[in-house]
Order: structure tokens, then C-alpha cells, then sequence
């Protein structure tokens, strides 16, 4: 026959090579024998088609086998389908221009989030995500191939509400001044593989917004969601995970997801109110590391006391790693190394430790615990964890100078001064470095860039001068050209009596090592320590970045601002304004985004607010938010995460509204956090992205049962990278509207 002639030629001369994302393409594996009776073309041709595809290894990532003549189709000629949230299943079929059907081939569809193909043709939509897809059958080294859409539209009226009930919901009503958005804010850009977010409502004043029953709509490309629920006070309205989970793997880059609500309260309707939100095209890698005080997961104490150290990994929940007064920690980049101080003394640890991390947790003392418990206090980690520069400690200083907990006076039985050094984690043994002691000598708060380069800090040298500089470094034991980046004199605060100018603090750098990221406000603290149970005063600041070249970018809409400075945030300036601290910058960029995880003290919605109620903890006082005590820290001290976009020198705000980090504790006071990816996996172990595995890349190596990508992390392969795999240039991306920062593949930014 001539188009199994075409076909043999196509194998012997096709290329292939990887030009998409690793999820989504599925196997090429080849069919069983057949007979070849008339009328049917089997494509097995007795044995397996070994296709390489995927970077030349034989691997998947993509491929550009040629197009062959002929017709894809469903069992009814159909070229779209509707899911209602159930797994729909569809027939295709394939067939030469002479009318030979296409037999035994091997079937993939483009887009694994959509559903999956078995060898049947049958194609598997899992009910929850929508899209355009491509559904082919491969010949050879040649496929045939149609366009598919499949549109998501889901009702559900799990409340039983009445046909009357929801024809006036989705008629709507007027404006209701008590029925707003508080939580999430408009114009946030949220991640794939979190949970979803709790859709909270009120006035601005109080938790008490109430409704008998709601009608939520979420729309976006390909997508659609109606729930009739009921009410009640404070009004919260949720989203089932398969639902927000569909969403966000339908919503592309550029589409807004836009969510509207409305309530009755007795016979009144209200509304809607609506929301846009942007979803970036990937979920947060690694975990996230945290310190926290009197959570319910470790033995009780106050304050201090009942203090540890948490993780939490996105979408998962919160887990100990350290319990028991474990401070002033720092995370490696890699995720493989842990600093912290160990007290209980409030004035200056008495022992600190270096620690080696576990994927499944663990936390083992790395080298010989010390009892310099300023050796590892609030140290900056070379991204392999493998060094550490110290803390500087002023002599006899106090607060906004340095900040609380590492008081290094004549009480503590010193006479000077605790100077950075570099330290091998290992051994606990300073590294020698003249470069370094004759460039500063009290390096405060020191952070790394992810390509191990450059060092940030605040110089206390140049005390009472404000003062944000980095050094460049070897990588071994040498810095050098210490440079001013941000030097503070015009900005004033007069929380400690006279106007003095706020200081700069707890810089951390963008994946690009571009960049920096830090706080700006009255000290280094969230607040001012009293003691016991009595009331904390206030310590304000916000979250601020800095080119490299001393542009300073506030960072609006990150700390709750419009593009004018004027706060969008539902409580008010006075309630929650410029209460935001401590940022750190996940070091791997994810869906065309760098991503800041920082302390904060703003309201969360209707949840944690005015008014809210007492929880479980000892001591705590609500009437004290958001301040709390040294006894009984707030528990609106919590961790929330914005976007930056990756072309932030492109952008005078570069940031977008932040989000509160689901899974971590609820009732407890949390702070610091440290973004670092997962401890690395090794050849052969199953991952997600090239971010998982110590190698650098995944890659399919099979599928299962219903046509789903197996992954695993191989060895480096010959070809390009697919995103999140290692790249020295732009040209080592397959996908070549992909970037290379920090040496991984990453997608642009989407327009605005």
C-alpha cells in the first residue's frame, strides 16, 4: 500500500528533539504484532517503535514528528466535549485518505491535565480541567492528529437550595456596604498545588457580614463553576479542592479567573461582588521553613518556650522539624543545610548549631553543636549549605541597631564586638579570610545570591548610617569590591524618641541574583519586647527590592497599596498598614514569577481580625492584635506570599497582592520563613520538575495503566532543557520563548 510506503520513509529520516514542558506529552511506546488483514493497517509493524524523542535520549519532552495525511476523529465526528466534574470518556479513531482504519497505533494527547489516552483511542477527560488539546495517533516516526477542546461546566447545589432561591441569587441585588471582598484581594497572582483559598466577606470594621445562603461563579477560558451553599457569620465561602485545582491547571498565563459572589440575607439579595485573579503556570517547589511560638504541634510553653522550628510544603501542612527554643534560623538554597540558635536566654543564645536537612524532615546535627551561640545566630548560608557567614554583633548596642535576642554587652561578659566570619558547617572551624575582616566587620543579617557570587547585608560599620552593601565572592574563602547598594537618610521614624532614619534589614536576593529584596521600617523586629504578658509596642516596616545598580522599588501592591501609595488593604491603614517584615525569596523562579514569602501582621480576612475570638492559646488576647505579648504572640503574626515578576527591572512595581500560605498554623504566631527547595533526589526516583533532582533534570520514562507521564529524574541528557531544568543560556531551552535564570529554564512573565 503507498501510505504504508510513506510511512516506512518518514521513520527512516524523521527527527526529533523536545520542545514543551515535560508534562505534557505522553509515551511513545510501540504496539503488539498484527495480521494485517485487509481493510485495517496495523502500525505496530511486528514490534516496538522505539521513537526518540525528548532531547535525544529517548526520553519525552515533545516532538516535531511530521504530520501524515489523514483523519482523527471521535466516534461521533464531534470535535469538542463538556465535563460536568465526572471523568467523561471518548472514542477516537484514525484513518488513512483511502479509508484504511488505523490500527494498533500508538495514541498520545498533548496535554496530560486534561485527561489521558490509553491504546484503544479512548481518551479519558478527568471532569475537572479544560482546554485545547491535540489528540494523535503516531506512525512510525509520523502521526496523524486533530484539535480537541473540552469545556468544564460544573453546577453544584450540594445546600438543596430551592429553584426560587437560586433565580434570585443569580438575578442579584443591589450593593450591601457590610458585603465585600476582604480575603483574597482582587488582582492576585496565586500558584498551581495549593489548596484553595477561603473566600471571606465583611465590611472592613468587623467579622460579623452574614448571609442565609450564596451563589459563587467562577469563570475563565474553557471554564465554568456555580455553587448555591449556605451562609452564615462571618461569611466565608470555600472552594472544592478538584474544583480550584481544575481551575488553576485550565486558567493559561494570560487568562483572568474571575470569581463573583453573591449573597441573600433573609429575603435581600446583595451583589455580586467580584474578584480577577491571574494563575501562574506551575506550583511552588521545595518547602518552606518557619519559626514559631506556643503552636499546638510542639510541647506547651510561653513565648519562647514553646517555640520551633516548622515546615511547610506547598499545599501541604505544617510540619516539626525542631522543637523547643530553636531561633534565629537560615535554610541553604538546596534545602540540604539548617542554622539556628538554641536558647533559652532572651539576651543572646547559648548554643547554636548547624543542622543537615532530610527530604523526609530530619534534622541532624551537622559537625559538633557549639556553644558560640552567636556563631550560626541569623547567618547567611552559601546556597549549598557547605559555609556560613556569621552574624556581626555590635558592641553593647541595642535595638533599632541590631535586633532583639542578640544583646552583646558588658552583662554577657564581653568586651567587644562579635565580628563575621566565614565558617565551614561541617566542622564549626572559621575559614581564614583576611578579604573579609578588612571589608567589614559586622556583617548584619548576611544573605547569599543562589549562584553563590554575591553576599548581602546591612553594614553595621557604617552605623548610624543605614546601610544596605554586597560583597563579591569566590566561592571559596576571598571577597571583595564591597559596593553600597541602598543607604537610608531621608525616611525617619520617631518610635525610639528623636527622628532617627528606619533602618534597612533582612536582605534577600531574587533568583537572578539580580536583585534584592528587604525590609525597610523602624529596626530590625515586628515589635518591641516588654516582657511577660503585657501589651508589645509597635515596630512598623514594609518589604521593599533593589536593583543591583541602587533602584529602589516599594514594592506597592506586595505591601497592600494601589499604584498612588493608597492602601487597598479592607481594615485600613490604621488597622494593618506597613505591617510587613522579614522577606526571604524562594531561590528557584516558578511559572514566570519570583516568589516572596514575608512575616506579616495584616488582617487574614474575617479569620484573624477584629473582633475574632480568643483561641486555645495561653495568654492569648485579642483585644492586644496585632502586637500580642512576649508571653502570647499575636496570632495575626503570620506568613503570606506575593508574586514578583521576572522582568522586575521592566517594572516600576513589579509585585502583585500577596496571599496568606495555607497549611501553616492557624492558632500560633509564626515568622521567618525560609524558602529553600527540597534536599535533591537521585537518578531513578520519581519527580516533578528538573527542581527535584540532583541531576537537574525529569524526564518521562513510561506511563501508567490510563496513558498518564511517569516521571523520574535521569541523567543529564543530550539536547535542550525543558522548564525547570538546567540551562547556561536561553538557548539550552526547548521551549524558546523560555528564559535562563539562575540557571534553570523558566517562562516570562505574561503581560500585564
Amino acid at each position: 500500500m503507498r501510505w504504508l510506503a510513506m510511512i516506512l520513509a518518514l521513520a527512516a529520516v524523521a527527527p526529533a528533539c523536545s520542545t514543551s514542558s515535560n508534562t505534557k506529552s505522553a509515551p511513545r511506546s510501540g504496539g503488539s504484532g498484527g495480521d494485517g488483514s485487509a481493510g485495517t493497517l496495523n502500525l505496530a509493524m511486528g514490534g516496538n517503535q522505539n521513537l526518540n524523542v525528548g532531547g535525544g535520549d529517548g526520553n519525552t519532552g515533545g516532538s516535531r514528528e511530521p504530520t501524515i495525511d489523514g483523519t482523527v476523529t471521535t466516534s461521533d465526528g464531534s470535535t469538542m466535549a463538556t465535563v460536568t466534574g465526572m471523568p467523561k470518556d471518548i472514542q477516537f479513531g484514525a484513518k488513512l485518505p483511502d479509508g484504511t482504519v488505523v490500527s494498533n497505533g500508538t495514541w498520545t494527547v498533548d496535554d496530560t491535565r486534561i485527561g489521558s489516552i490509553g491504546g484503544d483511542g479512548v481518551f479519558h477527560a478527568n471532569g475537572f480541567v479544560g482546554g485545547e488539546t491535540t489528540i494523535a495517533v503516531h506512525v512510525g516516526a509520523g502521526q496523524i492528529k486533530t484539535s480537541f477542546t473540552v469545556n468544564v461546566d460544573i453546577t453544584d447545589n450540594a445546600a438543596s437550595l430551592s429553584d426560587a432561591d437560586q433565580t434570585a441569587l443569580k438575578a442579584g441585588g443591589p450593593a450591601d456596604p457590610t458585603f465585600k471582598f476582604i480575603y483574597p484581594y482582587d488582582g492576585t497572582v496565586f500558584p498551581r498545588g495549593l489548596s484553595a483559598p477561603s473566600l471571606q466577606f465583611g465590611d472592613g470594621m468587623t467579622v460579623t457580614s452574614t448571609a442565609n445562603a450564596t451563589y459563587l461563579k467562577i469563570t475563565t477560558t474553557h471554564f465554568s463553576y456555580q455553587a448555591y451553599a449556605l451562609g452564615g457569620t462571618p461569611l466565608r465561602t470555600g472552594i472544592p479542592d478538584p474544583v480550584w485545582k481544575g481551575v488553576t491547571l485550565t486558567a493559561n498565563a494570560t487568562d483572568k479567573v474571575k470569581v463573583e459572589v453573591t449573597k441573600k440575607t433573609g429575603a435581600t439579595v446583595s451583589g455580586p461582588v467580584t474578584e480577577t485573579w491571574r494563575i501562574a503556570q506551575a506550583s511552588l517547589k521545595g518547602l518552606i521553613y518557619y519559626s514559631t511560638y506556643n503552636s499546638v504541634l510542639l510541647p506547651p510553653g510561653n513565648g519562647v518556650d514553646g517555640g520551633g522550628i516548622l515546615r511547610v510544603r506547598p499545599g501541604g501542612k505544617a510540619e516539626v522539624v525542631q522543637k523547643g527554643c530553636t531561633v534565629c534560623h537560615a535554610v541553604s538554597a538546596n534545602g540540604a543545610v539548617m542554622t539556628a540558635a538554641l536558647g533559652p536566654d532572651p539576651v543572646l543564645p547559648a548554643k547554636s548549631s548547624a543542622y543537615d536537612l532530610s527530604p523526609t524532615g530530619t534534622a541532624t546535627v551537622r559537625g559538633a553543636q557549639t556553644t558560640e551561640g552567636r556563631q550560626y545566630a541569623l547567618a547567611g548560608l552559601t546556597p549549598d549549605g557547605a559555609k556560613v557567614l556569621t552574624n556581626g554583633v555590635p558592641f553593647n548596642a541595642w535595638p533599632p541597631q541590631l535586633p532583639h535576642g542578640l544583646r552583646n554587652g558588658p552583662e554577657n561578659n564581653v568586651t567587644d564586638g562579635y565580628h563575621s566570619a566565614l565558617v565551614d558547617t561541617a566542622t564549626g572551624t572559621v575559614i581564614a579570610s583576611p578579604s573579609l575582616s578588612s571589608a567589614v566587620k559586622y556583617a548584619q543579617s548576611p544573605a547569599f545570591s543562589p549562584d553563590g557570587k554575591k553576599v548581602a547585608f546591612i553594614n553595621g560599620d557604617k552605623w548610624p548610617q543605614r546601610e544596605l552593601d554586597t560583597l563579591d565572592f569566590d566561592g571559596m574563602s576571598t571577597f571583595s569590591a564591597l559596593t553600597k547598594i541602598v543607604n537610608n537618610s531621608t525616611e525617619m521614624t520617631s518610635i525610639f524618641g528623636a527622628p532617627q532614619p528606619q533602618t534597612l534589614a533582612w536582605p534577600s536576593f531574587t533568583p537572578d541574583s539580580a536583585a534584592i529584596i528587604y525590609q525597610q521600617g523602624d529596626s530590625f523586629d515586628s515589635y518591641q519586647f516588654v516582657g511577660g504578658f503585657a501589651q508589645s509596642k509597635p515596630q512598623y516596616a514594609e518589604v521593599r527590592m533593589t536593583e543591583l545598580d541602587g533602584t529602589v522599588k516599594k514594592l506597592n501592591a506586595l505591601n497592600g497599596r494601589d499604584a498612588s501609595g493608597t492602601t487597598y488593604l479592607p481594615y485600613g491603614e490604621t488597622s494593618e498598614g506597613r505591617m510587613n517584615y522579614e522577606p526571604t525569596v524562594m531561590p528557584l523562579a516558578v511559572g514566570g514569577y519570583f516568589w516572596v514569602v514575608f512575616t506579616s501582621r495584616r488582617d487574614y480576612g474575617n479569620t484573624i481580625a477584629p473582633g475574632r475570638p480568643k483561641t486555645t492559646i495561653p495568654g492569648d488576647d485579642p483585644t492586644q492584635d496585632p502586637w500580642g505579648s512576649d508571653g502570647a504572640p499575636s496570632q495575626r503574626k503570620k506568613l503570606w506570599v506575593a508574586a514578583i515578576d521576572v522582568d522586575h527591572a521592566m517594572q516600576p512595581d513589579p509585585s502583585h497582592p500577596a496571599f496568606y500560605l495555607p497549611g501553616q498554623e492557624i492558632e500560633s504566631a509564626n515568622m521567618r520563613a525560609f524558602a529553600a527547595l527540597a534536599p535533591c533526589q537521585p537518578d531513578g526516583t520519581t519527580c516533578e520538575s528538573g527542581a527535584d533532582c540532583c541531576n537537574g533534570f525529569c524526564r518521562q520514562t513510561g506511563q501508567d495503566a490510563s496513558g498518564n507521564p511517569i516521571l523520574a529524574c535521569v541523567p543529564p541528557p543530550k539536547g535542550c532543557s525543558n522548564t525547570d531544568e538546567l540551562c547556561t543560556t536561553e538557548a539550552d531551552c526547548c521551549d524558546s520563548a523560555d528564559l535562563c535564570v539562575g540557571g534553570r529554564c523558566t517562562e516570562q512573565t505574561p503581560p500585564r
